[in-house]
């Protein structure tokens, strides 16, 4: 049965789609994870005022096993028909993702120019003790987790599905390669605490983003998941001031 591998199944983790105005969001959720990780996010967005939409990702929110058939590209192609939705009733779209979610939003806006900036949240460029998965996944199915998230409202599997450790590895290959081609105003936060992604990702953006507008936040006492953590409310209401300026000087320059 799913709820033996699923933390929270009394969650909401479907997908959701909230009709707001011409500006457009695009929340795209972390590997296990599902759309109850950027609920809050996507909730504050739209009393903002903005459309949004998040995607439940291919192989999440079911059984471990579904994670295991699928491959990086389904989430990239997923992510794309969504963006191609949301552009179809707004004048401009966003993306912002957690951790995985990150990475998708790195590779759609190299591809995607017309997309118009990035909320990064511990985005997946530098994760620690992943690697071995390359060839753990011929002799078992999952490795499980050793912290659970009882203290926070997150859905999602309990264990990592170790052919789906791969492919979230390729897609980090992806991203980091895509980093060049990013030229869209970036917002990324990474934590100091994070137990799963390392600050080497903060340098890597510093490093290699090709965007001339980056701005960086280093949390202190954040876990891995920031939209969920202990400074979820500074996470986001500087995200919400982010946009809002950035909305405001398109809107100045456009007049």
């Amino acid at each position: 049965m799913a709820d033996n591998y699923m933390e929270h199944p009394e969650l909401d983790g479907s997908s959701f789609y909230y009709q707001g105005g011409k500006t457009g969001f695009l929340l795209l959720h972390g590997f296990t994870a599902t759309t109850a990780e950027v609920r809050p996010l996507g909730e504050r967005l739209h009393a903002a005022g903005h459309t949004v939409s998040a995607p439940l990702l291919p192989g999440h929110g079911t059984h471990p096993d579904d994670l295991n058939k699928v491959r990086w590209q389904d989430w990239v192609q997923t992510a794309e028909s969504e963006y191609e939705k949301l552009s179809s009733q707004c004048d401009e779209v966003w993306v912002a993702g957690q951790s995985m979610g990150g990475l998708l939003c790195l590779v759609l806006a190299a591809k995607t120019p017309k997309i118009k900036g990035l909320l990064l949240y511990a985005p997946a460029l530098a994760m620690r003790k992943m690697r071995a998965a390359y060839v753990l996944q011929y002799v078992m199915k999952y490795l499980a987790k050793k912290n659970t998230r009882d203290d926070m409202p997150w859905k999602g599997y309990n264990v990592y599905p170790l052919k789906g450790v791969v492919e979230l590895l390729r897609l980090q290959n992806a991203a980091q390669k895509a980093l060049g081609s990013v030229t869209q105003p970036t917002l990324a936060f990474f934590s100091e605490k994070d137990a799963t992604i390392g600050l080497a990702g903060s340098e890597l953006l510093k490093e290699k983003l090709g965007s001339k507008e980056l701005e960086l936040v280093i949390l202190k006492e954040s876990p891995h998941v920031i939209l969920l953590g202990c400074e979820q409310e500074k996470v986001i209401e500087h995200s919400l001031q982010y946009v809002t300026r950035k909305v405001n000087e398109g809107s100045v320059h456009g007049s």
